[in-house]
Order: structure tokens, then sequence, then C-alpha cells
């Protein structure tokens, strides 16, 4: 039997339109060897909703395997996927996602050119309908946008769309942090970590995906409630080291009162006079609100029993 060397996974929720066009993507990639590289669905729906999906792929040119995790949370389901794989490396596409054809190909390139533990690449927004009112910023929003050039840096992005090297990842427990499994936020831990440590990232310019944006995200309601959790990381961050860094923790609470003090001041001016970017100004007063805010009730849930 042959080694599989790179297995891609797709973790999903109740997506089944956009798990098949994430799905198909992959199987169209090209100049990647079929054999030596499985495509892993993880199922994080108690009712299984997914299987019937993946079963539709039995005889894909690449294998189509599926996996269950019933608990709900979005680090039980990377964690699921960790300790299913067959490959030392491991492509994360979300479900809402695709890929064009050059994606794992590019990927694959740049981590056998510079081999850091984890690479990402950029994220493109695709929305159902391009006249929205704050296009320009949902646009940024869902978007990831990197250096210009191809290379190893020190800074880390989120899960969706990179390629971890398990041999250089830590092995003496779950990856992902399951306290943020209502949060999001599960690899802000470990790639902090991993940058503590003299870890590099790996940054593949040319290997975009796309995520495709449902019109009921396309609302300030919602960007707002996930800007507000993005603030929140590195405080949490802090607070969840052991021991807690609390200088770190002290830090970054009076960086939140600066940003959400300057930030809100120009929010309202721009709110007075109906400026068309004033979403983007809305969007930092909401982080810096997260740095102060980031304990207890004011956590944003938005996976496992909250995904329901």
């Amino acid at each position: 039997m042959t080694e599989i060397r790179t297995s891609v996974v797709i973790p999903t929720f109740r997506r089944l339109e956009s798990l098949t066009r994430a799905i198909d993507s992959v199987l169209a990639q090209e100049n990647v060897c079929a054999e030596t590289t499985e495509l892993l669905v993880v199922d994080n729906d108690a009712e299984r909703s997914a299987q019937a999906v993946v079963e539709r792929y039995g005889n894909a040119p690449i294998a189509v395997r599926y996996a269950s995790e019933p608990e709900p949370g979005v680090a039980n389901v990377r964690n699921k996927a960790i300790s299913e794989v067959r490959g030392r490396l491991i492509a994360f596409l979300d479900d809402d996602q695709s890929a064009p054809p050059n994606w794992l190909s590019e990927m694959l390139r740049v981590y056998d050119e510079y081999k850091p533990a984890v690479t990402f690449g950029p994220v493109e927004t695709a929305m159902p309908d391009e006249k929205q009112l704050h296009e320009r910023y949902f646009r940024k929003f869902f978007s990831r946008v990197g250096p210009e050039n191809t290379g190893v840096f020190d800074e880390f992005y989120g899960c969706g769309n990179s390629l971890f090297d398990l041999d250089q990842l830590p092995s003496d427990g779950p990856l992902f942090d399951s306290r943020s499994n209502e949060t999001g936020g599960e690899d802000d831990i470990l790639f902090s970590k991993l940058d503590q440590t003299g870890h590099k990232f790996g940054w593949a310019s040319k290997a975009p995906v796309l995520e495709h944006v449902p019109e009921s995200r396309l609302r300030l309601r919602y960007t707002l409630r996930r800007a507000f959790a993005y603030g929140q990381a590195p405080t949490t961050i802090c607070a969840r080291k052991t021991p807690s860094d609390i200088p770190g923790m002290v830090f970054w609470t009076l960086v939140g009162v600066g940003q959400a003090g300057i930030y809100g001041l120009m929010s309202a001016g721009m709110l007075l006079i109906r400026h068309p970017d004033r979403a983007f100004w809305f969007d930092r007063t909401a982080q810096g609100l997260g740095k102060i805010f980031w304990f207890g009730p004011f956590e944003q849930r938005f996976y496992g029993a909250h995904a329901r």
C-alpha cells in the first residue's frame, strides 16, 4: 500500500452544498500525486449529515474518507482530524471555501522549499451579491492578505487554508485548545507557542482560496461580533498561559482602552457624517473593546452548540 504523504482535511457542520463545492475543488487539483494524497472530511454533526455526501466520491482519483466527531466544538473536530489522518502533512480547507487547481501543489512547493512548521495562504472573498452596503468592508473582513512574496515569516494566521507539518508540532497532547470550542481561536494558542519556541511560518502567496460568504453573514451585527472576538484573542492567550501572563494581560487591556477610545471617537464622527467607510472604524472599535472585555459573560460563542 502506497504511503500517504498529504492529507487534505475539511471540517464540516451542516453545510452540505458548500461541502460538495469544497470537495470538488480538492479533487480538481493539478500536479498532485493522487496515490500519496487523501481527503478526509470530519463531520461535527452528531446526525452524520455529511456522510452521504462523502459516500458519493467512492471512485474519486484521490481517496476520500469520512470521520465523525459528534462532540460539538471547533477544537474537537480539528483534534479528531489530527488523530485520523494518514499523512504527516495536513492541509486544512474550511467547508465554506474552495481551492483553485494549483492550490495544493503550490502549498507543497512552498513547504518543500522552506520547511516551515505551518504554511498559510491568502483568502479571497466571494459574495453572492457584489452590490452590498459596506461591500468594501465585507470584502476585506472575510479575506486574508499577507506578504506580497512567498517566503518564511514570523506572522501567523488562522487554520483555514493552511498546511501543517505534524513532525514539527507538539505531540504531548491535543494540538487545539478545547476551551475555544465555542468561541473559536482554537489555533491561536498553538501558533503562539510555536512562535515563542522559534518556529517560522510559511506564506504561499500564490495559493489563495475563495471564501464563499452567505447572505446571512453580510451584516454588521455578525462581523462586529466577530471583530470583538478577534480583539479578545491576545488577552485570552495571555490569560490561558500556565502560569497566566499577568503583565501581558495588563498590556493588551491598556491597548484596548486606547483603541476603543480613539477609534470610538472616529466611529462617532464617521457615523454622524454617514461616511461610506464607517464600518472599518466600527470594526477597530469592536476589537479594542474585545481586548478589555474578554472574560466570562463577554465571550462570543460561534461554534459547538451555538452553531445550532
